[in-house]
């Protein structure tokens, strides 16, 4: 039959003591800095440092595949016959991201402290770009054909340029489809939000934080 040592286990407890004793000494040493903290230290350039990487992650990613097509008779009768008809039709995926494209000269931040206190912050104003298409781009491993057609012998090639104007015509759609897919007013929405939780994570609780967008 075993016998536990007595003093391990007194050593043990007095350890897990200890540690407990720690944890509760740091939390409330963090406590303490929150309560007495100093605003007059929270600055409109401090405030707008804070707010930058958060709307970094207000990015959305919207793919998306567009059709191209041509159908083109290629005479000056626009009559379609197998000689000079040229068709063509393919996709290709591609993806927009959305969100705030912020800088130094957009994002503009306004604190308002006590007319009594100037250590007391009593609120904060933020003015925000709105949210716009960042970047648009397709994939030009991801093109598909379907069909191509270009006329007898090859007499009316699909062409560079054709390709051109079908990816600048696909860039026009889509653009097009965000803005009215309300997608926009959704990313507004989201970064609203996250902004005021960080300011007011910065600040205080106690902070009215109001944000807008510039015209």
């Amino acid at each position: 039959m075993s016998v536990s040592n007595p003093f391990k286990t007194i050593g043990q407890k007095i350890i897990v003591a200890l540690l407990a004793l720690g944890l509760i000494a740091a939390c409330g040493g963090c406590a303490y800095l929150w309560l007495t903290r100093d605003q007059t230290v929270i600055s409109d350039d401090s405030i707008r440092e804070e707010i930058k990487p958060v709307t970094k992650l207000l990015t959305y990613e919207y793919d998306f595949t567009q059709v191209l097509y041509i159908d083109d008779a290629g005479n000056p009768f626009g009559f379609n016959n197998p000689f000079t008809t040229k068709r063509y039709v393919a996709t290709i995926d591609g993806k927009a991201d959305i969100g705030l494209n912020v800088d130094d000269e957009n994002l503009k931040v306004k604190v308002h402290r006590s007319k009594n206190n100037e250590s007391v912050i009593k609120s904060v104003n933020v003015t925000l770009p709105h949210s716009e298409i960042v970047t648009l781009s397709t994939d030009p491993n991801s093109l598909k054909k379907y069909v191509e057609d270009n006329g007898f012998l090859n007499w009316n090639q699909v062409s560079t340029d054709d390709l051109n104007e079908l990816l600048q015509q696909a860039d026009k759609d889509q653009r097009q489809k965000v803005q009215e897919s309300g997608m926009l007013e959704k990313s507004d929405e989201r970064a609203v939000k996250l902004v005021k939780k960080q300011v007011s994570t910065f600040c205080g609780p106690d902070v009215r934080v109001n944000v807008e967008f510039e015209e």
